[in-house]
């Protein structure tokens, strides 16, 4: 009877290690997807993709078949982060450090997802549309909020929110000057305290 349930217990413990690979694969492709389209762009290639997640190209293409379908999971996996930070910059006591946590999460995701903006409705249907408009309407709470509290000045639509934490985002390369690495902060700090209220 003991040696009959180990054998179903071994059996068992076959039949998902599989799954368990699967998913660990899986998210390895993630991973490794946002970290090539963070530096190629989304047109970046299933080779690069695979590299970057030290997984052969077929697991990539056996993970995901179609290449939309892998840029509206990359694009997923970016917008629940930022829908995240956003719900908890609304949730935050202090509204001017909320709005400052989900100004700085915008930057720092534009800076590391090249074409990210240009592309949310051309990946991904429906859940990705409503993601976008989820964390939009996150962006216009916060923002508001700020202001209400008179920690943000008012004369700043929430609209302009997005296009200035791009604007914070320090290219590698500006006239023939190199960014340094200090430089990116810097530049946040310097929006945000021009944001901020009198």
């Amino acid at each position: 009877m003991n040696a009959r349930r180990q054998a179903a217990t071994s059996d068992a413990a076959d039949r998902k290690a599989p799954r368990a690979d699967a998913q660990r694969n899986a998210a390895l492709v993630l991973a490794g997807a946002r970290r090539a389209v963070a530096s190629k762009g989304l047109d970046v290639s299933y080779h690069e993709i695979a590299r970057e997640a030290g997984v052969g190209v077929g697991t990539v293409y056996r993970r995901f078949p179609e290449r939309d379908q892998l840029m509206a999971a990359v694009l997923r996996d970016i917008l629940n982060e930022l829908v995240r930070t956003a719900e908890a910059a609304v949730e935050c006591a202090d509204p001017w450090e909320g709005f400052t946590r989900l100004f700085s999460g915008l930057a720092t995701r534009t800076a590391e997802n090249a074409g990210l903006s240009g592309t949310l409705d051309a990946h991904g249907g429906p859940d990705i549309a409503a993601l976008r408009h989820r964390l939009l309407r996150l962006i216009r709470q916060a923002t508001e909020r700020a202001q209400q509290a008179g920690t943000l000045r008012g004369d700043v639509d929430w609209h302009d929110i997005p296009f200035l934490a791009q604007a914070a985002v320090t290219p590698g390369c500006f006239l023939g000057l190199p960014a340094d690495p200090a430089r990116g902060p810097r530049t946040l700090r310097v929006i945000l305290d021009g944001l901020r209220g009198s």
